[in-house]
């Protein structure tokens, strides 16, 4: 294995911690080892608490709390937190659902009695009336410009309020990181959230708690509506279809009541809603974590789509990846574009031969020195398909589906790449996306992880925003393709999938990780890369700004030092 590299990049002297890796085991992510994060997280809340507060004030928040039954002491938890908040720019509107407990009722009176003056308002609401109706009408007696949503038994960080109204001054929605409280109120469970990803929230409202919205934009989505299912998942869905200004505070403000396993509504009907709105055909069942749903999109057209598998020599992975992504592909059309790289065994070209008389397969010869790039990038431009497919030869398809599954996220307007769950042989994750700047440059995130086990939030098994996924199974539009002018041809041998990823996403164009679209990829794990430093230096230099400000999709309070989701050390700041 290489060792980390000291190249310059502009001015300065930059410290390229590039190596190719081989998947160790996974340390404990940050919700497996519960002492390591209970001493971050009281660490951190005394940090922000001793520094100065948010340089904007940003909007007035009305805090609306739904009363229920709640435990009376989950209650006084959640009002002592809002009295210990310290900003004062909030209202709580508090709505007590029908008649309450004694206890309960001396709760609010005791509690609510510590609020200045007018602070608070307390209204009841009829027995049986809607969460969702309850707060709609709450918020209509409301003149400030922006809310929050509170249950009994939240507990705000006392900085919560003021971070979640900063966060607005250039936003719509903010919303922030949380926990669970056990019964002796130690927390666990830390959610160390992504920034915004429209594809992840479409089957899980993984935003959770807090989060905050400006009024205007919910009043103009239509309002909170009652829905069979969730919601609040409705309601931020249609305000996220109409804004992009959605803000992420990488902090965790909300400590929460402790929740079964099977947490979640009982019927996906907003997330039905919103591929309705958007005239999408799919198939919604319970998803693979608490409260999650998996969305299987169905393909509108059937577009015609070349699948480009470049090869030299490799008889055994080439029968395989042919057969079987022959046999898989269900009903999308599928042209089997083969690049001969320079084969010279009599097996594989007796093998080639005879696949070169399939109709559905063209066979190129290109036996130029290896470059990647240049390969594929000329084999596109022969290729007759709307969607380009680009496999690695050694890539096999063992489950049906995976091909609409994966063309099905390719073709949205909005997205410009899509990338496939790649499992190793022996039954371990190979590619569940890849985090920049993970490892150094890049690196696969969860890569070693067990098949059958979802990852830290669920990353393996969810449809997901990345910043980039591999090229051994890398699906894109030929228009995009096009309008990137392929993949660059000076990073022959490495990042150029990667490169070619973020150019998109620089365009606006967003990159998916799409877990139905599952392969075997029997890629060695001791391979890595070609461990190619001068495309290391040259990626660097390119996209270093990117590198430094960390990569969206993965918490920055979670390590970029290995691929295990883990806590990130604090000595992990000088690294960037």
């Amino acid at each position: 294995m290489a060792g980390p590299a000291s190249t310059a990049v502009g001015t300065s002297t930059t410290r390229v911690l590039y190596a190719p890796q081989a998947p160790r085991p996974l340390r404990p992510d940050a919700a497996s080892d519960l002492g390591a994060y209970r001493s971050w997280a009281a660490a951190r809340e005394a940090v922000r608490l001793a520094a100065p507060g948010p340089a904007l004030p940003g909007p007035e928040l009305t805090v609306l709390l739904l009363v229920d039954r709640p435990g009376p002491d989950a209650l006084r938890r959640t009002l002592r937190s809002m009295a210990a908040q310290t900003t004062d720019r909030w209202h709580l509107s508090v709505s007590v659902v029908g008649s309450v407990a004694a206890s309960t009722e001396a709760v609010l009176d005791d509690e609510l009695a510590t609020l200045p003056q007018g602070r608070a308002t307390l209204r009841t609401v009829p027995s049986g009336a809607g969460a969702a109706a309850a707060l709609a009408a709450a918020l209509e007696e409301s003149d400030r410009p922006a809310c929050a949503f509170l249950d009994a038994g939240d507990a705000l960080a006392p900085d919560a309020l003021a971070l979640l109204a900063s966060a607005l001054v250039g936003a719509d929605v903010a919303y922030g990181d949380e926990d669970r409280l056990d019964s002796a109120g130690r927390p666990r469970d830390p959610r160390l959230k992504p920034d915004w990803s429209p594809t992840l929230f479409l089957s899980w409202r993984y935003t959770g708690r807090p989060v905050a919205l400006r009024v205007a934009p919910l009043v103009a989505a239509g309002g909170i509506r009652p829905v069979d299912g969730d919601w609040e998942h409705d309601l931020l869905l249609r305000i996220t279809e109409r804004t992009t200004r959605v803000a992420h505070v990488a902090e965790v403000l909300c400590h929460r009541e402790d929740a079964p396993d099977g947490e979640g509504p009982g019927t996906p009907g907003a997330v039905l809603a919103a591929l309705g709105r958007a005239g999408v055909r799919a198939e919604v069942e319970r998803g693979p974590v608490p409260g999650a749903w998996s969305v299987r999109r169905r393909l509108q057209d059937r577009p015609l789509v070349s699948a480009i598998v470049p090869f030299r020599d490799s008889t055994t992975f080439l029968r395989a990846c042919v057969d079987s992504v022959s046999a898989t592909r269900g009903e999308v059309p599928l042209e089997l574009v083969l690049v001969d790289n320079g084969s010279v065994d009599l097996e594989t070209l007796t093998l080639v031969e005879r696949l070169a008389a399939r109709p559905d397969v063209s066979v190129r010869s290109d036996p130029q020195p290896f470059n990647w790039a240049a390969i594929n990038n000329a084999a596109a431009a022969s290729a007759r398909g709307d969607v380009l497919v680009f496999l690695n030869d050694d890539v096999e398809a063992r489950r049906p589906g995976w091909l609409e599954a994966l063309v099905a996220q390719a073709v949205r307007p909005e997205v410009g790449a899509a990338g496939a769950r790649l499992l190793y042989p022996e039954g371990t994750v190979q590619h569940a996306g890849v985090v920049l700047g993970l490892c150094g440059v890049s690196g696969h995130v969860l890569a070693g992880l067990p098949a059958g086990r979802p990852g830290y939030l669920g990353m393996a098994v969810l449809a997901r925003d990345v910043a980039a996924v591999t090229g051994a199974c890398l699906a894109t539009r030929r228009d995009v393709f096009e309008r990137l002018e392929g993949f660059d041809e000076s990073l022959g041998l490495d990042f150029n999938d990667i490169d070619y990823c973020l150019r998109a996403r620089r365009r606006g164009l967003h990159v998916v990780y799409e877990p139905a679209a599952e392969l075997v990829h029997h890629e060695s794990p001791s391979r890595g890369t070609s461990g190619n430093v001068e495309n290391a230096v040259a990626f660097v230099g390119r996209w270093h700004e990117d590198i430094v400000a960390g990569d969206p999709f993965l918490n920055r309070n979670l390590t970029r030092t290995d691929f295990s989701a883990a806590l990130a050390g604090p000595e992990e700041g000088r690294w960037a």
